[in-house]
């Protein structure tokens, strides 16, 4: 069960997440530009999922609670790069004016 649950935290929600902000930007700020809603899209996939995790690491104490910021914002930056940047990329691969 740990195993599915990892697999939806980390794979398909940020993609899902990739996918749908590629999609309204598109049609909510049509101005915009490819690189910039891939960028932004990206980002929120990868760090939108991590915001709870980091909320409750931010109250431990310092050595411990630093090593425990940095991994989760690494974690979040891997997922960005890895999952949330080629969705975005897929999404925005066949763009037409909304």
């Amino acid at each position: 069960m740990g195993i599915v649950l990892g697999l939806i935290v980390f794979v398909l929600l940020p993609a899902a997440l990739s996918w749908g902000i590629c999609s309204g930007m598109r049609v909510l700020s049509p101005a915009s530009s490819r690189r910039r809603r891939v960028a932004i899209a990206a980002a929120c996939a990868g760090f939108l999922p991590i915001l709870v995790p980091l909320l409750s690491v931010l109250d431990v104490e310092f050595p411990e609670g630093l090593i425990a910021i940095v991994a989760i914002l690494l974690a979040g930056a891997l997922m960005a790069l890895l999952v949330g940047l080629p969705v975005a990329i897929r999404a925005t691969r066949r763009d037409f004016p909304a």
